[in-house]
């Protein structure tokens, strides 16, 4: 746990300098191995392209294992990226439970979303 402690918060300081080469070195072993929050970060550098394409595909895949954690932040991005659309089909019902389950975790800002597209509908 120590090493993959270190791994993360390395990654953390090579990600806050733009180092983002090394921050992918440093979180993809770890999330390979299940870290939620690096998994969460992972996704967001493929969700935002950096240190690697843009891949929407490789974004939904790390935010879902991190989601499927309990990770509420990755729950919060997947369902918006059901909600629009991207990288996954258009889902309401799926961004509903996703975006459920990330307030339920304490993102208070689903209440915007959830009343903009009438998410108890689906």
């Amino acid at each position: 746990m120590g090493s993959a402690f270190a791994d993360f918060y390395d990654g953390w300081e090579a990600y806050t300098k733009g180092n983002y080469k090394t921050a992918l070195k440093e979180w993809l072993p770890i999330s390979e191995q299940g870290d939620a929050e690096a998994q969460f970060n992972l996704a967001g550098m493929y969700a935002k392209g950096y240190g690697v394409m843009i891949d929407d595909k490789e974004a939904i895949y790390w935010y879902k294992k991190s989601a499927e954690q309990g990770y509420a932040k990755a729950q919060y991005n997947l369902g918006v990226m059901y909600l629009i659309g991207n990288g996954v089909n258009k889902s309401l019902s799926d961004a509903k439970h996703w975006l459920s389950l990330a307030y339920d975790n304490g993102i208070e800002d689903v209440e915007i979303l959830w009343n903009k597209y009438e998410l108890w509908n689906y």
